[in-house]
């Protein structure tokens, strides 16, 4: 049996995007999250390993090893060049996340000066108008009410 939903906000895109870049538990930010880092560090694994593959079968034929023991240090190599290689892209992506961030945090606190030095010009607009506004209803714009009787 489903549980109901107890009527709360309509989720939004920018939710949902935010709820994606940050581990279920609330760890904080992941790589596993972020879609360039994810496909780069991709295609550096994959690269690392075919590259290791490919240096450790050629020295190892080059040493006149049989094929079979070629192909399974080969192998190894290319398990290490794997392994290595996502190790550096980790460490890449993590800087690069990182300065995405503050850089992200930087133009928010501009927006931020920016909205509030808004604000405060608006706020002196309408105290001027409004001073303005008084003082032409007391400067005689308003007729003295004539007595009667």
């Amino acid at each position: 049996m489903a549980k109901k939903d107890k009527g709360g906000d309509a989720p939004t895109e920018v939710m949902a995007a935010a709820e994606g870049a940050v581990a279920p538990n609330g760890d904080g930010i992941r790589l596993s999250a972020h879609p360039r880092a994810r496909r780069h560090i991709g295609i550096a694994k994959g690269w690392g390993g075919l590259i290791a593959f490919l240096v450790v079968l050629k020295l190892s034929r080059g040493a006149a090893l049989p094929w079979p023991d070629a192909i399974e240090r080969a192998v190894v190599g290319g398990v290490i060049g794997y392994v290595v290689a996502w190790a550096i892209a980790q460490t890449i992506w993590r800087h690069v996340a990182l300065a995405e961030l503050e850089q992200l945090r930087k133009k928010l606190i501009l927006m931020a000066e920016d909205q509030a030095e808004e604000r405060e010009r608006q706020i002196a607009e309408a105290r001027a108008a409004a001073a303005a506004t008084a003082a032409a209803a007391n400067a005689g714009g308003v007729p003295e009410p004539v007595p009667q009787g």
